[in-house]
C-alpha cells in the first residue's frame, strides 16, 4: 500500500471528492500512525453534505483505533 499511496494522492488531486482514495489514504495514514495526517483528510475533504453513515462510522472507526488487526471494525455497542 506504501508504494500506491502518492499514486493516490495524485487521484486524489484530480478529484478531490472522490471518497474512496481519500478513505484509502486515510486507511495508509492510520496504518503509519500519522493521525494527523488522516485527520487532516477528513478536515479537508470539500463538500459540506453529510457524509453516509457507513463512511462517518469507517472514519470514527479508523481515527479511534476500533479496528482490529485484520481491519475489521470492532461493534463497541
Amino acid at each position: 500500500m506504501r508504494g500506491d499511496v502518492p499514486l493516490l494522492y495524485q487521484e486524489l488531486e484530480r478529484a478531490p471528492e472522490d471518497w474512496s482514495v481519500r478513505l484509502r489514504l486515510i486507511e495508509a495514514a492510520v496504518d503509519s500512525g500519522n493521525d494527523a495526517e488522516a485527520k487532516r483528510l477528513v478536515r479537508e475533504s470539500p463538500g459540506s453534505d453529510p457524509l453516509p453513515g457507513e463512511l462517518q462510522e469507517r472514519i470514527h472507526a479508523l481515527l479511534t483505533r476500533q479496528v482490529n488487526a485484520a481491519g475489521t471494525l470492532i461493534d463497541l455497542r
